[in-house]
């Protein structure tokens, strides 16, 4: 069993911690698992507020991005971030105070990918053609689209109830780290 597949086994066994900007519990458990098993790591590598939280660095040199999340409810809230795939997420939830463990790509499928990413590509378009008959405003008025994705769907939304739960961690634990 290789350590980063201990780390994760362990990470799986964490308890629910919050994770907010000013006081990321969450991370910092992720971080204190990283140390222990001695692993290199840099944080937020792509600024604050950009995926992911940490880039791992393996024995072998290669490298792997985790994001955390958390939340009160059963499922992550990914706001403008679309996951991004080949990161793993670690995603604790205060209602049962457990954490899982995923591929953005096993939550993401590439159909979907696709046509979450042609639907911001033909909003942006749609935007650029309104601003050319946009009326001058005094005060610098504008509009901007913000992307936010949430879940849909009764039954689907429950990370810990979901029917792929188990095969989305066994995908993550079985990887060849």
């Amino acid at each position: 069993m290789t350590k980063f597949r201990s780390f994760f086994e362990e990470a799986l066994r964490l308890p629910y911690k919050s994770n907010s900007q000013d006081n990321p519990l969450h991370e910092l458990q992720v971080q204190a698992l990283l140390i222990k098993y001695g692993f290199e790591y840099e944080y937020q590598p792509n600024g604050l507020q950009q995926s992911p939280d940490f880039r791992v660095t393996l024995d072998d040199g290669r490298t792997v991005d985790i994001e955390c999340k958390s939340s009160k409810q059963t499922f992550p809230t990914y706001n403008g971030g679309l996951p991004k795939k080949g990161v793993v997420y670690i995603f604790s939830s205060k209602k049962y105070d457990e954490t899982t463990i995923f591929f953005a790509e096993d939550v993401v499928l590439d159909d979907t990918r696709q046509w979450l990413e042609e639907t911001i590509d033909a909003l942006q378009e749609t935007l650029d053609q309104r601003r050319k008959v946009k009326p001058e405003d005094p005060r610098g008025l504008d509009f901007y689209i913000r992307n936010m994705f949430v879940q849909n769907g009764t039954g689907k939304k429950d990370y810990f109830k979901h029917e792929q739960r188990e095969i989305c961690e066994q995908r993550v634990l079985n990887y060849n780290w």
